[in-house]
């Protein structure tokens, strides 16, 4: 992933905002983890986990899901990510959608134009 970002800025790409949905989202924070000071300005983690360390991801975060998502044998996913929130510095933001459906396909359930607008708002902030 950060071969694709640094492809980006170089060529000419002044932002570059990433967002991972699932395992996606494990990779984007990866990323954020690892990368130089400013190569990512922005990251959603939908419905995610990342499998970087939080306390080292850096450029503003939004953390976005479903309250009752669910991994496995009924594991809610909401604890997990709630402990890497609180671990990961500002700037950050938590939105937590009451519906029950994992990374992209809550863009399929009732909360979709929440979702998209909090997105939207999220990645055109200054």
């Amino acid at each position: 992933m950060l071969g694709a970002v640094r492809y980006l800025k170089s060529q000419g790409a002044r932002t570059v905002a990433v967002v991972g949905g699932s395992m996606g989202g494990g990779a984007a924070g990866m990323a954020l983890a690892r990368q130089k000071p400013g190569e990512i300005d922005r990251v959603v983690f939908l419905g995610a986990l990342s499998d970087g360390e939080a306390e080292k991801m850096t450029g503003w975060k939004l953390y976005i899901l479903c309250r009752d998502d669910v991994q496995g044998e009924n594991t809610p996913r909401l604890p997990g990510i709630q402990k890497q929130f609180e671990a990961a510095p500002q700037p950050k933001e938590m939105i937590v959608l009451e519906c029950s459906e994992h990374a992209q396909f809550i863009f399929q359930s009732r909360q979709a134009g929440r979702l998209t607008r909090e997105m939207l708002r999220f990645l055109q902030a200054p």
